[in-house]
């Protein structure tokens, strides 16, 4: 999601950068940095990571004034590193994207909150449920936990960028649903199948890599 700033009011740009400053420190205060130091390929793949998904935002649609869509990643990046690190590339990727000129610093607050933090914790939680309801198969993980969550994602930035659009006025109700809402399914199958399959290629290679996949449960059989 990416809303030009100028179609938003100044107390919502400015008011979110402290929960989102303070969301990124506790992100940070979680992350295992022991894991990272003596595993030194985990830091190529966070690299690996935030450009990814520098690239994926740079691949954008417009579909009205001042509002366009891109595959987000975050399920993935979510499943290959857990919530902190995933929140943390977000960030470096939304700076990225802003230094090129793509967004503007003065909306990292709202698309960080909305495109980056939403869309991890929607994945987190997705896969807890999968980890505790769900047998410890890797089809139902790449399916549920990969696909399924992808589009859950999406669709959860989708409701909430939906509902703030009209709630703020930015675009009437009926504008909001035929502009924007209206194309949510032709975003879920996208971002699922994106996320579904690099986890895919992940387990079928390199299952060691996902932080939330453990190999010895999944393959005990």
């Amino acid at each position: 999601m990416s809303i030009d700033p100028q179609l938003l009011p100044v107390w919502l740009t400015m008011g979110l950068f402290v929960p989102a400053c303070l969301l990124l420190v506790w992100a940070a205060l979680k992350v295992n940095y022991g894991a990272l130091k003596v595993h030194a390929y985990l830091q190529h793949v966070f690299y690996a990571v935030c450009f990814v998904l520098a690239v994926l935002w740079c691949i954008r649609a417009g579909i009205s004034s001042g509002l366009g869509v891109h595959f987000m990643g975050l399920t993935a990046a979510t499943l290959l590193m857990g919530w902190p690190l995933a929140l943390i590339s977000g960030a470096v990727a939304l700076v990225w994207v802003s230094f090129i000129g793509l967004e503007t610093y003065g909306n990292f607050a709202v698309n960080f909150m909305v495109s980056v933090a939403l869309p991890v914790f929607s994945s987190y939680c997705i896969l807890r449920l999968v980890q505790t309801q769900f047998p410890n198969n890797p089809f139902v993980y790449i399916f549920l936990a990969g696909f399924f969550n992808g589009a859950i994602a999406i669709a959860c930035v989708a409701i909430i960028t939906s509902l703030m659009l009209g709630g703020l006025e930015v675009y009437t109700w009926d504008a909001v649903y035929e502009n924007y809402f209206m194309y949510l399914p032709l975003m879920l199958f996208p971002e699922g199948f994106v996320n579904g399959m690099f986890i895919a290629g992940i387990i079928g290679t390199k299952p060691e890599l996902l932080s939330t996949f453990n190999v010895d449960e999944y393959f005990k059989d």
